[in-house]
């Protein structure tokens, strides 16, 4: 789990079809600007980090 809770919605794993992989991990948190989003997660664990926008309801 990320240290920082406070603006933390849902976190965990990606797994594939059948369970056994640990394809990535989901991260939905409430932050000012993508940079600060990023942070939530441990860069050196991850090939790529994606940050993408989005308001409850849908994207925005």
């Amino acid at each position: 789990m990320p240290p920082d809770r406070d603006e933390l919605i849902a976190y965990g794993p990606l797994l594939s079809d059948n369970g056994a992989t640990w394809l990535g991990t989901a991260a939905l948190v409430r932050g000012p600007d993508p940079d600060t989003a990023r942070a939530i997660l441990t860069p050196d664990r991850y090939a790529d980090i994606e940050v993408h926008n989005w308001q409850f309801g849908g994207r925005s």
